[in-house]
């Protein structure tokens, strides 16, 4: 009986690591999704760009792996956030942005700042053109 759990253990284990190695995220897929999510928040509605943004700061939550934040910058997820809560801001959300504004504020890695001053280094951010090999997205500090 003992050797027969074994067995029936090793699958489980298998499929186990299986999915722990696809939930890492690729540098090549987490900039090109900073691509897509930066363009529908410049570009696109507020619905489309919340929609690309929130996904964005689901993956960026699920993966801070160093080698992820070594490309994108420590402040990607702060600097989503503070996104997120300027499209609230312009739907009239104020509840909803503070809350992003709120988030961001506590991830923030750098000097000690306010709201304030993220909310204008990400709008000077967004006036960086994206390159082909990066994005500003999160870099700056």
């Amino acid at each position: 009986m003992k050797h027969f759990i074994k067995i029936a253990l090793l699958p489980i284990s298998l499929i186990g690591s299986c999915f722990s190695y696809a939930n890492q995220i690729s540098v090549d897929f987490l900039i090109n999704e900073l691509k897509i999510a930066h363009s529908e928040y410049l570009n696109g509605s507020i619905d489309s760009g919340l929609y690309a943004l929130e996904s964005l700061a689901r993956l960026l939550e699920s993966d801070k792996s160093a080698t992820l934040m070594a490309e994108t910058g420590p402040n990607n997820l702060a600097f989503t956030y503070i996104r997120i809560g300027l499209l609230h801001e312009r739907a009239g959300n104020k509840r909803d942005a503070d809350t992003y504004f709120s988030k961001a504020l506590s991830l923030y890695q750098g000097e000690r700042t306010d709201i304030t001053q993220l909310k204008e280094a990400v709008v000077k951010l967004d006036l960086v053109p994206l390159s082909l090999s990066g994005s500003p997205l999160g870099q700056g500090s």
